[in-house]
């Protein structure tokens, strides 16, 4: 069973061990190293400010993973206009890596903390060009290719996805 939990500052320690994990650092922060006390600064502050929503992935109850989403500033990218919220994560612990599991983490999040503000009409996420395994769950989970472009955010070319919320029924 997938599930999820805020984050809380008890979980920065095992944020700042996931951000250093090989197959995270690929596509997270890979130019950084970041120290734990640079963690702590970063997520206190998303915490406190609350624009972000950050979250540790669950599954049967053992944390696995992080994910993020807030109002989206970029829409023109996305090739819409309507009000978009995008997500970001990672699976952390290796031993959960390439098990068929992103689908079902993602489709789960977008019901529970996307798609549950109903001003939201699109859900977008933006993997890097070269991260072919995520944009294969990605479009698993439903979401379309609108445009690729560079990215002000990590700097690299980008595969630029959205999912509407019609497309779910929802």
């Amino acid at each position: 069973m997938i599930s999820f939990r805020n984050v809380s500052e008890r979980d920065f320690f095992m944020l700042h061990n996931w951000l250093k994990v090989p197959h995270v650092k690929e596509y997270w922060y890979q130019s950084e190293s970041f120290t734990y006390d640079q963690i702590h600064e970063k997520y206190s502050k998303r915490l406190k400010e609350g624009v972000v929503e950050l979250y540790i992935i669950q599954k049967n109850m053992v944390d696995i993973g992080f994910i993020q989403t807030y109002i989206t500033d970029e829409q023109s990218v996305f090739m819409v206009k309507d009000k978009i919220k995008g997500i970001d994560l990672y699976i952390g612990e290796i031993d959960y890596v390439h098990k068929g599991l992103g689908k079902f983490i993602i489709n789960e999040f977008l019901q529970k903390h996307v798609f549950n503000d109903p001003s939201v009409r699109f859900a977008g996420i933006d993997p890097e060009v070269e991260n072919a395994i995520a944009i294969r769950a990605y479009e698993k989970s439903g979401f379309k290719h609108v445009n690729t472009a560079y990215s002000k955010y990590n700097k690299k070319m980008t595969y630029y996805m959205i999912l509407d919320r019609i497309d779910l029924n929802l």
